[in-house]
């Protein structure tokens, strides 16, 4: 009998898995449009996968994208005379492949909020005033005109060829801020904080962590003051400057713009690029 069950057993192994096949190819979400005449906000909400935001070329909201798990998905979009909300639920996550793609495309100048658990956030070419909350999700924010917020607990958060004013918050992800201009402030417990670009007058940038590192890559046409503190952490900047150990002053060229850096125990990198 024991010779018996023991290739039962195997076959039941082999067996299962083949009874619960994971979805090979998308569905595409219905495209719903609707207007934004005299809407001030927009609302997205997405748990998992991928959320895209783009300008688009009218005064109507368009929402599409693709999912895996079709059966699983809560889609909806409704609206008000003062809001558009957006919903798109996967309820469930750990595929090879992201279970959402969303894309979204908004008229400018509008307030867009986007909340998410574990969706990574892409915006693009957009100008209004953008809010991102996330728990693990990565954003990636490139050539926006506006007000920017964004908050992650564990994902990474980019900015990259945008202006206007930028607040980045998380604890534990990599911040990273690359060739902006306007009114820019980075802050992190345990989170690596890095910056690449040009400072000039009008510009001001704050950079904060209690415990990761803070490196800064500066274009050599730079314009600006720079004060770096650390309670304990080691300092360091390019050769020109006053600093010690745990301090940074001084100014490259008139001192247009501002660079101000502050750390408990993170160590701070200011060089100049080629």
């Amino acid at each position: 009998m024991i010779r018996l069950i023991s290739p039962i057993l195997i076959l039941l192994v082999y067996f299962i898995p083949a009874c619960s096949p994971t979805p090979q190819q998308y569905t595409e979400l219905e495209t719903r449009v609707v207007s934004a005449l005299d809407t001030q906000s927009i609302l997205v909400l997405v748990d998992y996968g991928e959320v895209s935001v783009f300008e688009s070329e009218d005064d109507h909201v368009e929402v599409g994208g693709q999912v895996l798990f079709a059966h699983d998905l809560e889609y909806q979009v409704s609206s008000t005379e003062e809001q558009i909300s957006i919903k798109v639920f996967a309820h469930r996550d750990g595929t090879s492949n992201p279970p959402l793609r969303v894309f979204v495309y908004l008229p400018k100048q509008l307030q867009v909020k986007v909340e998410t658990g574990n969706a990574s956030v892409f915006v693009q070419d957009y100008q209004g005033d953008l809010e991102v909350a996330s728990i693990s999700g990565n954003m990636t924010i490139e050539q926006m005109v506006g007000k920017m917020i964004l908050r992650s607990n564990r994902g990474n958060v980019t900015v990259r060829e945008s202006s206007g004013t930028i607040s980045a918050v998380g604890n534990y992800g990599a911040l990273t801020i690359q060739n902006v201009s306007g009114e820019t402030a980075v802050s992190t417990i345990m989170g690596n904080v890095m910056f690449d670009g040009l400072v000039q007058l009008g510009d001001t940038v704050r950079l904060e962590t209690d415990h990761g590192p803070v490196s800064v890559n500066l274009s050599p046409d730079s314009d600006l003051g720079i004060q770096v503190r650390s309670t304990s952490g080691d300092v360091s900047c390019m050769p020109g400057i006053t600093s010690n150990t745990r301090t940074c002053d001084g100014e490259i060229g008139s001192g247009g713009g501002n660079l101000s850096i502050r750390t408990v125990s993170g160590a701070v990198t200011v060089q100049l690029i080629p």
